[in-house]
């Protein structure tokens, strides 16, 4: 699972990423009424972002925040490594059980095949996924 704060930068990513080909900032306000994300975290997300040079912005009345390249090349993992660590777990809660060891390689496993997948997907590749859940648009 995902912490709300990956959550709310990876949909930020998304917007920006929909927006990449206009060129043009996209406000923050924008961004936190279309996806229902408090404006004030979502500051502090996209500061963090732009320290870690995903994003860059421009400031005055039309400025905002855009990616600071191709959505193809910026990964899910890149965006949730920004927030949340990707080490694996170097201690058991039940180390002193037998079976303490067994639990740990199974937790380190899962950590290596969420790492995997995080770096699989493209911001691209993740809004082609949400276009298609999304479904076709029946007008009568």
């Amino acid at each position: 699972m995902l912490s709300a704060k990956s959550q709310y930068a990876a949909l930020a990513m998304l917007q920006l990423a929909q927006e990449h080909v206009a060129g043009e900032p996209v406000q923050v306000r924008r961004i936190a009424e279309r996806h229902g994300i408090p404006a004030t975290f979502l500051v502090q997300i996209l500061h963090e972002l732009r320290r870690a040079g995903l994003v860059t912005s421009t400031r005055g009345a039309s400025g905002g925040y855009r990616l600071s390249k191709p959505p193809a090349e910026i990964t899910l993992a890149d965006v949730v490594d920004v927030f949340e660590s990707a080490e694996e777990p170097a201690t058991c809660a039940a180390a002193q059980s037998p079976w303490g060891p067994a639990l740990l390689d199974v937790c380190c496993e899962l950590a290596r095949m969420r790492r995997d997948r995080l770096q699989s997907l493209t911001l691209i590749e993740l809004a082609d996924r949400a276009a298609l859940g999304a479904g076709p648009m029946w007008y009568i």
